[in-house]
């Protein structure tokens, strides 16, 4: 079954083209709500608006010709009648009845007259239909191409997140907290300050009479004293007030007072603000007073965290806060970056966390293009956002100013996550991210450059829908890799069997996963899923499986609002086998030749303390213009079906530097077979040897680091190399 905001949508669009000619100054594109056919009902929609004096008429078909309904209808006071071109009804006009409120009774008491004929098929009331949209009267709102993009701009027409028919949903609630960890925010601003937190613990009169805001004492116990206002790790005080106009500015994005006739509008017209500054005026701070930021507002239980701002690179301390925002399903919405960088290649730092209560944003324009700016990743960065030329609130002089980046993407989708919330208060981190990313809109920039390949549409994320996706069946093998297995499987419909599902998940397991706690203690499996919905098949590739590995698989489906469908049947899969022919590690040497600066480093894991590997620059940072090289002995195979597996780590400038896998048969000749740039976790790779090797059994592997003259790095890791052949 569908919920009543898909069976409106439906409606919405197959009349949009009529709406738009019939009402004046209509914007193209804009939903509209419509009514179900009327009937000879008590009021015939006369008590809904209408136009006065009057009614739409259909007359039973082969009873009346036109020239004679209007001649029956004239005993009724008619003044004209014109007939629709294909419904056979008429719009009639009485232009002596309904003139005014206090005789709208007399045009129902003709309608009554009319519809009691026996050649009468019904009467309506000639109702006044609007876009299905809510829109505010802040002063400022049509420079707000993000919420509402009518081409005004010079953009795209409907390049936005939907604002208005979502606000038609929910406005806000003052019951959600957002914090904003910035530069602070101006909460004296007219547009913040009605939506700005006050901290109920830290407000009233404490025992003695004395004003809880200023008497010293921590009220509430959670380790500020006085943060009625929320705190400013900057300054180490009470007072988060913006000494810079980033913070303001987002918060004006994601909680702008709405439709208070003042300045701008934000996602939310009511919500509460949370100031929590770590960045000082010149838009800098340390880790330490981020960790301590996040922490506060996860001592605060905000429901979300938006998060403009980045660079350090990876930290386990930050992560742990990370985490423990997770742990009380906080979510914690983060900028992309604006390097125009592969985050996937280049983690940018805080959004490239991999906690699942992490959002990523991209930056898009007035024509839903990807901003030039914007840091991207396919598998790192989950959703866009408009983020150029956004006009919000300053603290100077109360004012507003257009800013652009990835920083004023993420309040759009903080503001989202607000509202959505506001909208479902029951709902937990997981199930508002899932509606945000599922809802989104497909957007062709962003396709390959996000996990949605999506731009963020609000309406769709506040859509009412409590049907579940259909269980998935059909899961057959396909292909299998020695670090891959490929199934193919049916499409699951959105409601039910109803439709299709939006997108889909896929866990692994050593055991059958059967029931949803088996599913729960599974493990979300790297997997490439497409989908054809022409065939209705969809395919699931999942890769970087260990040599020789096995277990069972599963498959959810999930709609756009994030219900999920029952685990589907458990299927068991299995990686080509292989065996190991050759191999050389950091803790086994053998006739390995180092080059230039390359050598051994201890590198200690839990699994294995007294563990070394390769590194091209032990215990330092490459040098700048290296070129210097690792070569392994020459090995020699008999079976050329055969892969070279590498496991290794690398921190490189995103590039600019490069690590050179090679091959070479003869010991002068190198071929490249891969090549790596940027920053990754320790990962094992394959390569496929008998494209290379062609008639060749025996050969040489060399990993070479090349870099110029900016920046230097901590470097290429190497662990483990060695050639596995398929089973005979």
């Amino acid at each position: 079954m569908r919920s009543a905001s898909k069976l409106r949508k439906v409606s919405r669009i197959g009349l949009s083209a009529f709406c738009a000619a019939f009402t004046a100054g209509l914007v193209a594109g804009a939903s509209i709500a419509v009514a179900a056919p009327a009937k000879k009902s008590a009021h015939f929609n006369l008590d809904r608006e209408h136009v006065p004096g009057q009614l739409i008429v259909k007359f039973k078909r082969g009873t009346e010709s036109q020239k004679s309904a209007m001649g029956t209808l004239a005993q009724y006071g008619a003044f004209s009648a014109i007939p629709f071109s294909r419904t056979g009804a008429m719009k009639v006009t009485f232009p002596l009845i309904g003139a005014s409120k206090e005789s709208a009774t007399d045009l129902e008491a003709v309608a009554k007259q009319i519809a009691a004929r026996p050649d009468v098929a019904y009467v309506e009331a000639n109702t006044i239909i609007r876009m299905d949209a809510k829109f505010p009267n802040d002063p400022e709102f049509n420079q707000l191409y993000g919420m509402h993009n009518d081409g005004s701009t010079g953009g795209k027409a409907g390049a936005d997140i939907n604002a208005p028919e979502a606000w038609e949903v929910s406005t806000g609630s003052k019951n959600v907290l957002v914090g904003v960890i910035d530069t602070g925010i101006d909460y004296t601003h007219p547009d913040i300050a009605p939506n700005y937190w006050t901290n109920p613990g830290e407000t009233g009169l404490d025992a003695e009479g004395r004003d809880k805001r200023t008497n010293g004492i921590d009220d509430d116990g959670n380790g500020f004293i006085d943060d009625f206002h929320g705190w400013d790790f900057v300054n180490n005080d009470n007072d988060p007030m913006d000494d810079n106009s980033h913070g303001t500015h987002c918060a004006g994005t994601i909680g702008g007072k709405g439709n208070d006739g003042v300045g701008v509008v934000g996602v939310n017209w009511d919500v509460s603000l949370v100031g929590i500054k770590f960045l000082s005026g010149g838009g800098s701070g340390t880790l330490e007073d981020a960790v301590k930021a996040i922490e506060y507002g996860t001592k605060l239980g905000v429901t979300l965290t938006s998060n403009s701002w980045g660079g350090g690179g990876f930290s386990e301390t930050m992560a742990a806060a990370i985490s423990e925002a997770e742990q009380k399903s906080i979510l914690f919405v983060a900028a992309a970056g604006n390097s125009s960088d592969d985050n996937d290649v280049d983690p940018h730092y805080p959004s490239s966390y991999q906690n699942d209560n992490v959002i990523a944003v991209a930056a898009t324009d007035h024509n839903d293009g990807m901003a030039y700016f914007s840091c991207f990743g396919a598998n790192s960065v989950d959703i866009g956002a408009p983020g150029v030329d956004i006009l919000s609130s300053i603290p100077d002089n109360h004012g507003y100013t257009k800013y652009s980046g990835t920083s004023m993407a993420t309040p759009h989708v903080a503001g989202a996550a607000a509202l959505v919330k506001a909208a479902f208060p029951d709902l937990g981190a997981s199930q508002i991210k899932a509606r945000l990313l599922n809802g989104a809109d497909q957007i062709d920039s962003l396709q390959g450059k996000t996990t949605t390949g999506g731009r963020l549409n609000l309406e769709n994320a506040l859509e009412v829908d409590s049907i579940a996706p259909g269980v998935v069946a059909g899961i057959r093998a396909k292909a299998t890799t020695r670090d891959s297995v490929t199934f193919s499987f049916n499409l699951s419909g959105d409601d039910g069997d109803n439709g299709l599902a939006k997108s889909y998940e896929v866990r692994v397991s050593q055991t059958p996963i059967v029931t949803p706690a088996d599913w729960a203690s599974a493990s979300k499996a790297a997997a490439r899923i497409t989908v054809d919905a022409g065939t209705r098949e969809g395919t699931v590739q999942i890769n970087g499986l260990t040599l020789n590995s096995s277990g069972y698989l599963a498959i959810r489906a999930m709609d756009n609002v994030g219900n999920v469908s029952a685990v589907s049947a458990s299927v068991p899969y299995a990686v080509k086998q292989v065996q190991v022919v050759a191999r050389n590690t950091a803790s086994s040497l053998d006739d390995v030749t180092f080059d230039g600066t390359w050598g051994l480093e201890d590198a200690p894991t839990a699994d294995d303390p007294d563990n070394k590997v390769f590194s091209d620059s032990p215990g330092a940072d490459y040098r700048e213009n290296a070129n210097t090289s690792l070569t392994l002995p020459v090995w020699t195979i008999t079976n050329l079906d055969s892969s070279l597996v590498v496991r290794m780590r690398y921190n490189l400038e995103n590039r600019y530097d490069n690590g050179y896998i090679e091959i070479s048969t003869d010991g002068r000749d190198w071929s490249r077979i891969d090549s790596v740039t940027g920053m990754s976790e320790w990962t094992t790779k394959q390569y496929d040897l008998s494209s290379v090797l062609g008639d060749n059994k025996s050969f040489q592997v060399r990993f070479r680091l090349s870099s110029d003259s900016s920046i230097s790095r901590d470097g290429w890791f190497i662990d483990d190399v060695m050639v596995v052949s398929a089973v005979d």
